[in-house]
């Protein structure tokens, strides 16, 4: 009898197990987006920050240079992966806050911490901290790479035609969709 009830609940934890590997009960519908929205209040929060200390440019760096590793295509790897968020191209192991939210406390353009205005704003920093502008440029390339072996020209990246050809810009290069990176922070020369 006490055989019978063993083998009986061996049998048991076998077919539950089955079950639940078949289930596949891993992320109830609808949560794909709560990471994501955890990482986009963490840095409303950093540009809450920077304009509670009326816009101290040190406290920008917070924004500025904040990011994430984030598995946005879901495949379970970040690092060599590529993908979008708002209408950045960005590396899956640093999307910056800039990429995830825009911080702005008024109607104007200037109004922004856009990639741009963080590249100004850390010039205006490091230069100051470091009385040199080749120090701040070389110090702010280091703290703001794409990503880690990851290439803002990688093919998911490269903006194509209706035809799947690449669009190339003036200068004869294929448009990548990480253009906000290869504009502002790559050859960056800080004002004296």
């Amino acid at each position: 009898m006490i055989i019978g009830l063993i083998i009986l609940l061996v049998v048991a934890a076998v077919v539950i197990k089955i079950f639940m590997d078949k289930m596949n009960l891993s992320d109830p519908p609808g949560t794909e987006g709560i990471e994501l929205n955890q990482y986009r209040l963490a840095c409303s929060s950093l540009c809450q920050r920077y304009i509670d200390s009326d816009f101290v440019p040190a406290e920008a760096l917070h924004y500025c240079e904040k990011y994430y590793p984030i598995d946005l295509n879901k495949n379970g790897k970040t690092r060599g992966e590529v993908g979008k968020v708002s209408a950045y191209g960005v590396s899956e192991d640093r999307v910056y806050c800039f990429t995830l939210i825009e911080c702005n406390w008024g109607p104007s353009r200037n109004s922004r911490l856009t990639p741009k205005k963080c590249k100004e704003m850390m010039c205006d920093v490091y230069t100051e901290r470091h009385a040199s502008n080749e120090t701040a440029a070389a110090l702010i390339e280091s703290r703001i790479p794409f990503g880690e072996s990851t290439d803002p020209y990688q093919d998911e990246l490269i903006i194509v035609d209706i035809n799947g050809d690449p669009i190339l810009d003036a200068g004869g290069f294929e448009q990548t969709e990480a253009v906000w990176w290869v504009n502002s922070f790559t050859n960056i020369h800080c004002r004296g």
